[in-house]
């Protein structure tokens, strides 16, 4: 999957960057003021004052290196050489006498190497002692050289030095990247597995999603990840799932503030922001056959100047995974919704309306809440059908679902039970508030007009838990006893019973 890189440069990278210009800057300012200052008035000013310019010239022209390429193997060996050429002329211009001279070298190396490797350190300090040792076993036995000689010679060394330094330096730097890409590819490769097992193992959308962060914010020590999924027909965007602070239920998103996601979801690739504040963020669109199912959000500063290799096969391996496990899911919950919904109402059916009776009846029995049961019966429907036909009976059961539907409360569950027969669940709702809602449903549904066939009215009846029902069973069976008293005193009425029934 191609990727869109918005900007080149990360904090981390930014600020190793400006600490390395910054030394540089407090070392030229201190050389050339000593050296300067040691050569007022001599004839070898300017020449002393054209080296400072060429060392300014030196770090202004290291400003110029992009950003992109300023930590690379050639930038480094550059600024290296430069640094011990630098150091060594203005030594050398200072006539620090030769004892120092090597004691200076000898602080330079460690400081420049303590952040690298051990190895070389140890190697700096051995070079630095031998040639210590040369020159003092020279001056033991009685050999002068021309201090002038001697310290060109001397400076000759350490450039060499410097030069093996550079490579020493660059080989070591490349084994350990090696050996962090490594290890970063067996990790990435250890948790695609996990990632892959759990993700096969559930076919619910919000158990894939939080699968889906949950190892990503893992492998990537990320600051925050989410996953924002987007209604392809309506361009709605909301935020489903956030870690490490879990949103509880989907946050709404307005993608037009949010140029990133915007911009992944358009084109459908990567965006990376390497300078986004405060750490660089990837947007990741999750695609299956052309259709972005969601974006996935990282902002982590494990993400780096340019995403390796292994973390580009990882993204296109996870956004793939997460996109078709996605889709496996949603496709489930909808065999699943169309397999417990009726296809001519929309309302949920018998077998899911039983389900959520006996639920609803032990979450009542377990919190002492009542709990009652409509049984709503559409009347002389067969009359409708056989003098209109059945689109008009059709018409008029989908009318009186949707009547339903909006005279209920969000707890409560209306389904259609079969043929012209509908049931409302109302839980924690005594007889009495029963009794009101199904008046509202009668009352409403007698005041629609039918275009051809006039008004049509329903009968009602109703059972309560504990009034006279103890049992699922029960609460079916008094409601349904109930409707039929309604219908054989006239219809268009609601009936219950106000009293314990007992049955045999």
């Amino acid at each position: 999957m191609p990727r869109t890189e918005l900007t080149p440069k990360s904090g981390s990278d930014i600020d190793h960057r400006k600490a390395i210009l910054s030394l540089r800057w407090l070392l030229v300012i201190l050389a050339s003021y000593l050296t300067l200052f040691s050569y007022v008035g001599t004839e070898l000013f300017p020449f002393v004052f054209g080296f400072a310019l060429a060392f300014s010239a030196s770090n202004f022209a290291l400003m110029l290196i992009p950003r992109t390429q300023f930590l690379t193997r050639r930038a480094r060996a550059l600024i290296s050489v430069l640094d011990f050429f630098f150091v060594s002329a203005t030594l050398y211009l200072l006539r620090v006498p030769e004892d120092y001279l090597y004691v200076t070298f000898a602080a330079i190396f460690i400081l420049a190497l303590i952040w690298r490797d051990l190895r070389l350190v140890l190697f700096s300090l051995f070079v630095v002692s031998l040639l210590f040792g040369v020159f003092s076993y020279f001056r033991l036995f009685g050999f002068q050289f021309d201090t002038d000689i001697e310290r060109f010679l001397t400076l000759a060394l350490f450039f060499v030095v410097a030069i093996f330094y550079v490579f020493l330096s660059e080989r070591l730097t490349e084994d350990a990247t090696i050996s962090r890409t490594m290890t970063e590819e067996n990790r990435i490769a250890e948790v695609m597995v996990e990632m892959t097992r759990a993700l096969s193992s559930s076919l619910n959308t919000d158990d894939v999603l939080y699968s889906i962060v949950s190892r990503l914010h893992q492998v990537l020590e990320a600051e925050e990840c989410s996953i924002v999924r987007v209604d392809s027909k309506t361009g709605s965007a909301k935020v489903v799932v956030k870690l490490p602070n879990l949103e509880q239920g989907d946050v709404a998103l307005d993608l037009d503030l949010y140029p990133e996601l915007n911009h992944a979801y358009i084109s459908r690739q990567f965006v990376f922001l390497p300078d986004a504040k405060p750490t660089a963020v990837l947007v990741v669109p999750m695609i299956v056959a052309e259709s972005v199912l969601g974006l996935i959000y990282v902002r982590s500063p494990k993400l780096g100047t340019i995403l390796p290799d292994a973390n580009i096969r990882f993204f296109e391996v996870m956004a793939s995974t997460a996109a078709n496990a996605l889709r496996n899911a949603q496709l489930f919950e909808e065999v699943e919704h169309r397999a417990r919904t009726d296809f001519l109402t929309g309302l949920p059916n018998h077998r899911f309306f039983q389900t959520t009776l006996t639920m609803e009846l032990a979450r009542a029995e377990r919190h002492h809440h009542p709990l009652s049961l409509l049984m709503i019966d559409l009347d002389f429907l067969k009359q409708v059908n056989d003098r209109f036909g059945h689109p008009s009976g059709d018409l008029v059961i989908r009318t009186l679902a949707g009547t339903i539907r909006t005279s209920c409360r969000e707890i409560d569950f209306a389904a259609r039970y079969g043929g012209e027969e509908f049931t409302v669940i109302l839980p924690e709702t005594p007889l009495a508030g029963a009794i009101h809602v199904a008046e509202r449903i009668r009352e409403r549904i007698w005041a629609e007009n039918f275009p051809g066939i006039g008004t049509i009215t329903t009968s009602v009846g109703i059972s309560n838990y504990p009034v006279n029902a103890l049992n699922k069973e029960d609460l079916i069976r008094v409601a349904d006893q109930a409707l039929y008293v309604a219908k054989n005193d006239g219809r268009n009425r609601v009936a219950y019973f106000n009293y314990q029934m007992i049955t045999k």
